[in-house]
């Protein structure tokens, strides 16, 4: 302690405690909690003239504690150098990085085998055959909630049937890593921090590692799935399709290896997650007085474009997992359960379910995916899209999704012209809506979810507008430049645009400033940013996919109001007909930027905690329920170790928190250190001009550095980076790039003629307002830069 002591002494003391009041949690902003502003501590402290300037880093950079997670495990003496960071802030000179662990000096126990021995091979062998075999299995049927919830996860039969295989090699390895950990009473802590350095390549077990891909030469565009991103051969699938997700800290599996946390820290099983949801997100409506609907779906856009888990199935064709009895009446008994059913007990005296019957809400875990240093180790999550900003959504993360979706004739993509409007083309998969009445309009994208609520589907339709407007504006500019070169180039800018449109207007809005400058994602106004770092790995984190970026569920209003018109959100999930009506487009457009977006709190509309995908069904599934399951699926950790890896105290018990949210709290946990991540995220009050509270703030930012500083496509990379770099004046365009000009630029204008300036903001906010789309003062990308 005296080493970390006279360090603090050292470096702006009062500052360091202040700022862990300042970015706590539930215990140390009770004011805020109870609505009361507070004072900015750090002016306070500035002003005392109390501070003093840390140490600059010498050969590491200075990054936000979250991003050196490995500090959580290090002693007093071995915690990095404190240093400077903007906005006021500190952070750590890190040298172990993004890993969740500092290296470990330990001697392994000599008495555990440096290889796999053949009695558990064979074990494994005979495990994973138990599990394939003899589950009596329950249909899903089609018009019910569990049948609409796959949809989320559907694939091509092609996909259907790669990702059983990848998700089946996972389990193969996760079961010898159980097998191996229970024979040798492996501690949990070195499973969940990769200390036990078994290979399995030298087994039968090596045919199931994911093999990295080889890259040939220098990749002028981005690849379709997100290969060979990063320049050094072991890293070319970093990023890419089907790569796991990655950590901030490690599991919280009670084996170390894949079972969910199930237990409280004082050893009793935690409450059901439909018994929390019940009890703390009730549904008020609470309008943002600044952000509109608009900001929620963009958010969705991006969290489509970055994330698409998979659920484990039935068999190779994409057959769903039915872990409850139908109605859901009762949870299968474990002789009738699939090995992957997770369900949600429900209470016989439920508000809303027990009218039903329902004592059980289907949840299936989340497939793996195989290892791809062919290690002995935990689970990881897999994601069947990108890790990229990439617009997967208008372009797939596959070459045959993007080859299905391309005219090939002068860089376009296909869409369904609807009496002289282009809509998104019509699919002819009868799996991609919950209902196959011939009636019904079900459309087709980049991503199989596109037709999950019908303003995602509107978002989708500007988005493929704009990659055709810029193409047909290329191909005049340059009547030479073939087919393939049109398509590339304008892929190019559009990606570009969805990446300056999210960091310079929606990121600012979600995590506030402080978090934008503290983590260097601020776009720059000039020249080329010099922020990549080849060390970075983009993927997606678990805390991001799984908590964090969960946050937008909160914000969903139950109602969309067009007009005299209330649509009832679940009534136009995954039934997209809407459309069709001439108007609709641009009015849903109008409703986006004029409705405002719910708050982001503990309030959730009862659209999805009652009656998500509820189809021909009287109830639906419980949206927050399903959060707080999955969270323990992916293993999350509890909320208070997030506060720790931020750097702020961890709450001690319930009464450090206001009265009415402690009460709340401990009559669904035993102790603080059981709170969901995502539960406790919700219950902080927002951040400085943000939407979010400070750990999601903090999570969010951590995720989008990354899919920055690790992604070398990004736009505003020189040539020395970039093999696609902008040339200076083309990125200057870009930088026009605005959420506003997008949606002018690609409505019918037939009842759309304006927008709010800044797009994202209410138009009636103080200081925003309608702008015509002729108004000179709404920014154009000048595409003339583009002219050969």
């Amino acid at each position: 302690m005296r080493s970390l002591y006279v360090l603090l002494m050292y470096c702006h003391l009062v500052h360091v405690l202040v700022q862990f009041n300042f970015v706590g949690a539930l215990s140390i902003r009770k004011n805020d909690l109870n609505g009361v502003e507070g004072r900015s501590h750090d002016a306070d402290v500035a002003k005392s003239g109390l501070l003093k300037m840390c140490k600059t880093c010498t050969s590491v950079k200075c990054v936000p504690q979250i991003q050196c997670p490995a500090h959580v495990r290090m002693g007093d003496h071995e915690k990095p150098q404190i240093c400077d960071l903007p906005a006021g802030k500190f952070g750590y000179c890190c040298e172990t990085g993004q890993n969740h662990t500092a290296p470990q000096n330990k001697a392994r126990r000599a008495t555990i085998p440096s290889f796999l021995p053949p009695d558990v091979l064979e074990e494994a062998r005979k495990n994973f055959e138990h599990l394939m075999h003899g589950v009596v299995q329950m249909p899903v049927l089609r018009g019910h909630p569990d049948f609409t919830h796959g949809i989320v996860f559907q694939s091509t039969p092609k996909e259907d049937l790669h990702n059983f295989a990848l998700s089946n090699s996972a389990l193969e390895l996760v079961i010898a890593s159980q097998v191996f950990g229970k024979k040798e009473q492996v501690p949990v802590d070195d499973l969940i921090t990769n200390n036990v350095p078994i290979q399995f390549s030298k087994t039968p077990l090596a045919q199931h590692c994911q093999t990295r891909p080889i890259c040939l030469g220098r990749h002028h565009f981005r690849s379709m799935d997100g290969t060979c991103n990063n320049p050094l051969p072991q890293r070319s699938h970093w990023g890419a399709a089907g790569q796991p997700m990655e950590r901030l800290l490690p599991p919280a599996y009670e084996d170390g290896i894949w079972t969910p946390r199930a237990h409280s820290s004082d050893g009793t099983a935690l409450s059901s997650a439909r018994e929390i949801s019940s009890a703390l997100f009730t549904d008020v409506h609470r309008p943002h007085p600044k952000y509109n609907q608009l900001i929620m779906q963009f958010g969705q856009l991006l969290a489509h474009d970055v994330s698409q888990s998979a659920s484990v199935r039935l068999d190779e064709n994409g057959g769903l997992v039915q872990c409850c009895s139908p109605g859901g009446k009762s949870i299968l008994p474990p002789e009738k359960r699939h090995f992957a059913c997770l369900p949600i007990p429900v209470s016989e005296n439920d508000e809303f379910y027990s009218a039903f019957g329902v004592r059980c809400l289907n949840l299936v875990r989340l497939s793996l995916a195989p290892s791809a240093d062919c290690q002995l180790g935990y689970g990881k999550q897999r994601s069947k899209v990108t890790h990229f900003l990439d617009a997967s959504p208008i372009y797939g993360s596959n070459e045959a999704s993007a080859r299905d979706l391309r005219t090939f004739h002068g860089g376009r993509l296909h869409m369904f012209n609807d009496f002289g409007r282009d809509l998104l083309p019509l699919t002819s998969d009868k799996d991609a809506c919950g209902s196959a009445d011939p009636g019904n309009t079900c459309f087709k994208s980049g991503d199989g979810r596109t037709n999950q609520i019908i303003s995602l589907i509107t978002l989708q339709i500007v988005f493929a507008r704009e990659h055709n407007r810029v193409a047909d504006i290329l191909a005049e500019l340059n009547p030479t430049a073939n087919d393939e070169w049109l398509y590339q180039e304008t892929r190019r800018i559009v990606i570009a645009e969805l990446q300056h449109i999210t960091y310079n207007e929606y990121l600012p809005a979600i995590i506030g400033s402080q978090q934008m400058k503290r983590f260097r994602l601020m776009p720059h106004r000039q020249g080329y940013s010099t922020d990549y770092n080849v060390d970075v790995n983009p993927a997606i984190t678990n805390e991001f996919s799984g908590a964090a970026f969960r946050m937008g569920h909160s914000s969903v209003d139950g109602k969309f109001r067009i007009h005299d018109e209330v649509i009832n959100i679940p009534d136009v999930m995954f039934n997209p007909s809407r459309m069709r009506k001439r108007e609709f487009y641009d009015d849903m457009l109008q409703t986006l930027y004029t409705q405002p977006m719910q708050q982001v709190d503990s309030s959730i509309t009862q659209g999805l905690s009652r009656f998500l995908f509820r189809g021909h069904s009287p109830f639906g599934l419980d949206l927050a329920a399903i959060n707080i399951q999955r969270g323990r699926d992916q293993g999350l950790r509890s909320y208070n170790d997030y506060l720790e890896v931020m750097g702020a105290p961890k709450l001690k018990h319930f009464g450090q928190l206001p009265k009415d949210i402690g009460e709340k709290l401990a009559r669904v946990y035993r102790t603080p250190d059981d709170i969901d991540l995502w539960v406790g995220g919700l219950l902080e009050k927002a951040v400085e001009d943000g939407i979010v509270g400070i750990t999601f703030a903090e999570i969010i930012a951590d995720q989008f550095a990354r899919f920055k500083h690790g992604d070398r496509y990004y736009y505003e990379y020189n040539d020395k980076v970039n093999p696609a770099a902008f040339r200076p004046a083309q990125l200057q365009e870009v930088r026009k790039a605005t959420i506003g000009r997008l949606i002018c630029d690609n409505a019918d204008h037939l009842t759309l003629h304006s927008v709010p300036l800044a797009g994202f903001v209410l138009a009636d906010y103080p200081g925003n307002r309608l702008i015509s789309c002729d108004d000179s003062n709404l920014p154009t990308v000048d595409l003339n830069m583009w002219r050969a």
